[in-house]
């Protein structure tokens, strides 16, 4: 079976080469107001999500954060008194004398239960919900609903600067993101209901493992790999040391050297928070990879 589907892939209409392409130096959120400009009279929130904390944190409110998630890289948080990790529980967080506790994974569910049954307001944003709503929400939180507006507005004016990339036969592009998170630390692939499916959907393209059914973040195999048949691999700057290097993403991961992407080893680097979280970055992420993708194919 891999090897007839291996064949296959030798008539995919070719695309042109090109060079690896690294867009993570792109801005980390929109530089409309400073982290800590909004109103604090104390620290009292408590964000179990990184999209939670990077729309705070862009809407000025950083100043607000009493604790966020130990494992989330963006200026303005220096300060921030506390760290949380996945397996917090109700006495640690009550510990902290929080003001509001927001989620934004269904995994935080229980948790943000029991908080509320002893007096702690909460609430759960879906990370699978729109960046727009995700920030009307959050700013509505945090009495920000005007700068909250004005986010949206710029989100959604880079979202109209995205200029869709083909394939030579005019079909959309294939993307992959390759990761080796969300999978019990295996080779993964990012499907639908994640960020990255909304970016790749949001620059004209398709997100490889979605259309054979992938969704989250799933081991891959040879075989999978190569029914994906991606043209494009994104891949977070984060997670390059545990490919070793560039060359490493094709070396190791399974069946991926056999697709279109890998026999022209085309590839995009992009930040962490740009490919895993749909928040303030939203509009920035979706720039940044349409003008990687024109300047990869045009």
């Amino acid at each position: 079976m891999l090897r007839c589907i291996a064949a296959a892939l030798l008539i995919v209409p070719s695309i042109a080469a090109a060079d690896v392409i690294d867009v993570s130096n792109a801005a980390p959120y929109p530089d409309l107001f400073a982290p800590d400009s909004a109103p604090a009279e104390r620290r009292d929130l408590v964000l179990l999500g990184d999209d939670m904390v990077e729309i705070a944190v862009a809407l000025g409110a950083a100043d607000r954060i009493l604790a966020r998630p130990a494992d989330i890289d963006l200026p303005g948080l220096e300060d921030t008194p506390h760290v949380v990790r996945d397996w917090a529980g109700v006495e640690g967080i009550v510990a902290m004398r929080p003001g509001l506790v927001i989620g934004s994974n269904q995994r935080f569910e229980t948790l943000l239960a029991g908080l509320e049954r002893v007096g702690v307001e909460t609430d759960l944003i879906d990370r699978i919900l729109p960046a727009p709503e995700k920030v009307r929400r959050l700013a509505a939180h945090l009495g920000l609903a005007e700068r909250g507006e004005a986010l949206i507005a710029e989100i959604e004016s880079a979202y109209t600067q995205a200029e869709t990339v083909t394939r030579d036969d005019g079909a959309p592009l294939r993307i992959l993101h390759a990761s080796k998170q969300g999978a019990g630390g295996n080779f993964s692939a990012g499907g639908a209901q994640t960020a990255v499916d909304n970016l790749i959907a949001r620059v004209g393209a398709l997100n490889a493992a979605a259309e054979i059914g992938r969704d989250r973040y799933r081991p891959v195999t040879p075989e999978g790999m190569i029914l994906m048949a991606p043209d494009v691999v994104i891949i977070s700057e984060a997670e390059l040391p545990a490919f070793g290097d560039i060359g490493g993403v094709w070396q190791d991961y399974p069946g991926l050297a056999l697709t279109p992407a890998g026999r022209q080893e085309r590839l995009i680097v992009m930040r962490e928070m740009h490919v895993r979280n749909d928040a303030a970055s939203s509009g920035i992420a979706t720039v940044a990879l349409s003008e990687a993708l024109s300047e990869m194919f045009e």
